[in-house]
């Protein structure tokens, strides 16, 4: 049944919406690495600008968040900063969201406390800084658990697919959920999921000449070891032990990233909110599911951020029976983690990344100028020399060149470790730098 109860501004929601937005505002003003994905959700914002509308609906990243940059960008705000102003709005918007769920589900006090984790949680104030979908799938997946209506509840979760591929799972678990509803409600439910996703799903089909939810199938269809297969349906029929393999790994590898995700300082008051609070379960039932079917085809730390509030209900529950036990030590032990979660938060790791990649984008643009197309598994070098990323679909030295004469670049920038000993650059392609100590190679290609 829907989850009952009314969104109303309260304190804590106040402090929770500033602290959030004060804590987000300050990761972005320190300026983090960009995702290696984020050029290419920049690049299709970029496309829809100049009404390239069905690259972005059939294109290889889910349509809706390029889409919420580019409506952004479309006010003058520079493309980057649309990028992560978007994230920082979707997590803001996830706060009272969080908010009222836990008050339907457990109480006031439990729903304060995990709006208030919730405001500094370390992975959902990166993610807000990041160009990334996650915190729009996030909040999006909570409206879909917070929305009475069956047709409220079938366009966020059809909106949540737009977000993130994996969230075509909400379809047949809303059905699930509203069982005992009539069937005009259900029929309702799937319709308007329906009809938001015809879009894409229409896109999808022009593009690639058959029915799929995401071109990223192949892909993952391809890496579970069945050649050939185009969708995830047919990877299943033609080797079902192949991919029950792969998934089996995938979801050992997931559930580790959700644990990572929710953060050692937020395990032990989730361990006790699961054994105190008696509440319906469907957050957690829903972060079970995907860890355990989508998530294991392909699984990912960044994919693991949309689950984290589905975990702090409990989380907020444990606080405040911790907080009981703990009397007059509770309100230091609260600012204390608090305190901890904020440094978690700001707490900027991988400087050689940054560095490197700032070393090589400066190298390509000194010597070449903007406008360059470069050869690189990751698509940030480009994106800092202001000039057009060229990403192949492996490590293979062969395959990069290929990608390069197909395009017209002149510029590759690999690995050493992932040129085979044995292989021998071909006529006209030459070294010219090995920035960042020598952990990247730069050839440029010609006669």
């Amino acid at each position: 049944m829907p989850l009952r109860g009314k969104l109303r501004p309260t304190g804590p929601l106040a402090v929770a919406l500033a602290a959030g937005l004060v804590v987000r505002l300050a990761r972005i003003a320190r300026d983090p690495l960009m995702h290696p994905d984020g050029p290419a959700y920049l690049d299709l914002a970029g496309g829809l600008l100049r009404g390239k509308i069905l690259s972005a609906l059939g294109g290889y990243y889910s349509p809706l968040y390029p889409a919420a940059v580019a409506g952004l960008a479309a006010t003058g705000l520079p493309l980057e900063l649309a990028g992560r102003a978007t994230a920082l709005l979707a997590g803001l918007a996830a706060l009272p969201l969080l908010h009222a769920l836990v008050r339907r589900l457990m109480d006031e006090r439990a729903a304060d406390a995990a709006l208030l984790v919730a405001a500094v949680h370390p992975e959902l104030v990166k993610a807000s800084a990041q160009v990334l979908p996650e915190t729009l799938a996030g909040a999006l997946l909570l409206a879909w658990l917070v929305a009475r209506r069956a047709a409220q509840a079938g366009a966020f979760a059809g909106a949540t697919y737009l977000a993130r591929p994996e969230g075509v799972l909400l379809l047949p678990l809303g059905l699930w959920r509203r069982r005992r509803e009539r069937l005009a409600a259900l029929a309702l439910y799937t319709g308007a999921a329906l009809v938001v996703m015809a879009p894409a799903l229409l896109a999808l089909r022009a593009v690639s000449g058959h029915w799929q939810l995401s071109p990223r199938e192949a892909r993952i269809a391809g890496l579970s070891g069945v050649p050939g297969a185009t969708t995830l349906v047919a990877a299943a029929l033609r080797a079902p032990g192949a991919l029950l393999a792969r998934m089996t790994v995938g979801v050992a590898r997931q559930a580790l990233y959700d644990v990572k995700a929710v953060g050692p300082l937020c395990l032990v008051p989730f361990a006790v909110g699961l054994g105190t609070a008696r509440a319906g379960r469907w957050p957690l039932a829903i972060a079970a599911w995907f860890t355990a079917l989508p998530l294991a085809l392909n699984p990912s730390p960044r994919y693991a951020v949309p689950l984290v509030p589905l975990f702090l209900p409990w989380t907020g529950a444990g606080l405040v029976a911790l907080g009981a036990r703990l009397g007059r030590l509770a309100r230091p032990a609260g600012a204390a983690l608090g305190i901890a979660l904020v440094g978690q938060a700001l707490w900027m790791s991988h400087p050689f990344d940054r560095a490197c990649s700032r070393e090589v984008s400066g190298l390509v643009l000194e010597r070449y100028g903007p406008g360059q197309a470069l050869v690189a598994l990751d698509g940030r070098f480009a994106y800092g020399a202001h000039g057009r990323a060229l990403v192949p679909a492996t490590t293979d030295p062969d395959a990069a060149l290929t990608l390069a004469r197909q395009s017209g670049a002149r510029l590759w920038l690999t690995r050493p470790a992932w040129i085979p000993r044995s292989w021998t650059p071909p006529a006209g392609a030459r070294v010219v730098a090995k920035p960042c100590g020598g952990t990247f190679v730069l050839f440029e290609l010609g006669g």
